[in-house]
């Protein structure tokens, strides 16, 4: 009864602040009053039953990774992205259940510890900050993001929900993987930045061809995340048993990481680019006696020429033979360009300002406010960044800061290998290895950006962890079941 009254309350609450709200928007906006109208009832069904099923909230933030720009809004000089909101919704949800005692919260997450670490250090590196009100702001998505990579491992407690994820990602990779596709022929073919969803330094008014974002803010966070997808295809299709079942047939998760890699080289990030050498490298490594088959072997084969015709043919469509050399010229530059030399002043700025605050740093989120000639006003390209996160830790929150998050990657490359070398189950741990790829692969990435609230990535953090878990669970449960069977022929 108490529980039906709460349940009702919290709904009648949740639609009383819809209605106000959508009430509000048909005011000011009452040509778009249908939609704003149909979005609210939707917002409120979605709303009501994360509350009821946090579950169906992570397929949803699963789903909305890569809307970052597309579906976004702007409040308050931040940009408030649809993964944001279910993912805070998800989190209210997963609290309301924790305090109502539904679920027994014991999913084991050694990442509490060096998170909360760098949480600490990033509220003390603050008393150096310039601009407290950026500090303040950047610390609260520090930490928003890294609790989601908390819960995560509470939320995927069983392999279904796990390959349910998994099959949810591949879905949302496909669609913005052809958005992208829609990107740079609908550029090339004249339609204006409205239509495509491109920014305007991304058209083909710069380089003859357009880099496509898709629904990301910039090319080089879109391919951040195909990182996910690609390695997670890779090790479905190499290390998967033959009888094993994946979240989606195995031609349809080639299909997708072949677009997928496509989507990646038209984004013409070298970051990007560096990432997915990583992913190819380690996948070769780790999964090198997967390799050795005739049939996978012509298979890989496939894969990389029609990937490479298919990249080198959406470059020939432009029309100009240039622009295959002017790709080949971006992509391999790596010691010349303005972008090259802004990011070594960058760098001897950093190191400067280490010089000076080596410990607790100059602030979280206060590099640019350090650099720049007005710490107080917002520049119109944005705040300036080190272009290395490991660097930007260390100037920001320090080298307490930088050892916690040099911490956290150590536990998770360890507790993986330990999981890699239990006899848990196979298709799990080819998950886990898919998903700590990607992660080596972001880590590398992570060499050329330094932006460390990236939603995807603490949820691809929080993954490793579930994963990790459901394989100790499940080779716990296989000795448990083996001694009783013991102990019962001995009888």
């Amino acid at each position: 009864m108490k529980k039906s009254i709460k349940s009702t309350i919290t709904t009648s609450l949740l639609a009383s602040a819809a209605c106000s709200l959508a009430a509000l928007a048909v005011i000011y906006l009452p040509n778009f009053a249908p939609f704003i109208i149909l979005g609210a009832i939707i917002s409120i069904g979605l709303v009501i039953y994360i509350l009821r099923q946090p579950v169906f909230g992570l397929y949803l933030i699963a789903f909305l990774l890569p809307f970052e720009r597309l579906g976004s809004f702007e409040t308050a000089g931040a940009t408030v992205r649809a993964s944001q909101i279910f993912a805070f919704i998800t989190i209210i949800a997963w609290l309301l259940t924790f305090l109502a005692k539904k679920v027994n919260f014991s999913a084991r997450n050694p990442l509490i510890i060096p998170i909360a670490l760098l949480t600490g250090f990033s509220a003390l590196s603050m008393i150096n900050a310039i601009n407290l009100q950026r500090a303040a702001m950047i610390f609260l998505f520090n930490t928003f993001v890294m609790i989601i990579s908390i819960i995560l491992p509470n939320l995927v407690f069983s392999r279904k929900i796990l390959h349910r994820v998994i099959k949810v990602l591949f879905i949302s990779c496909f669609l913005v993987s052809l958005f992208g596709i829609y990107q740079f022929l609908g550029d090339m073919a004249g339609l204006p930045p409205e239509l495509t969803g491109l920014r305007e330094h991304y058209t083909q008014k710069v380089f003859g061809f357009p880099r496509i974002q898709s629904t990301a803010l910039e090319p080089l966070y879109f391919a951040n995340y195909l990182l996910i997808p690609i390695s997670l295809g890779i090790a479905l299709t190499l290390r998967r048993g033959q009888q094993e079942k994946t979240p989606l047939r195995p031609l349809y998760i080639i299909i997708i990481v072949g677009l997928a890699i496509i989507n990646l080289i038209l984004t013409l990030s070298r970051g990007g680019f560096l990432g997915l050498f990583v992913v190819l490298l380690f996948s070769c490594l780790l999964l090198i006696k997967h390799l050795l088959s005739i049939k996978k072997i012509v298979l890989i084969t496939i894969v990389i020429v029609v990937t490479a015709i298919s990249a080198f043919g959406f470059l020939k469509i432009t029309g100009e033979d240039k622009n295959v050399e002017v790709f080949i010229e971006q992509a391999t530059s790596y010691s010349e360009g303005v972008g090259v030399e802004e990011r070594f002043s960058s760098y001897d700025e950093a190191i400067e300002l280490i010089g000076q605050h080596p410990i607790i740093g100059v602030g979280v989120g206060n590099f640019g406010p350090q650099v720049h000639k007005n710490p107080y006003q917002t520049p119109d390209t944005g705040w300036p960044i080190v272009n290395n996160e490991f660097l930007e830790l260390w100037v920001e929150i320090g080298i307490l800061g930088l050892a916690s998050f040099l911490l956290l990657i150590g536990i998770i490359v360890m507790r993986t290998i330990k999981a890699l070398r239990t006899s848990g189950d196979n298709l799990t741990k080819t998950i886990l290895v898919g998903l700590f790829i990607a992660f080596l692969g972001i880590l590398a990435q992570y060499q050329t950006f330094s932006i460390l609230y990236i939603l995807h990535i603490w949820f691809l953090i929080g993954l490793l962890v579930a994963t990790q878990n459901l394989i100790f669970h499940s080779t716990k449960k296989h000795a448990a079941t083996k001694k009783s069977g013991v102990v019962q022929n001995s009888d």
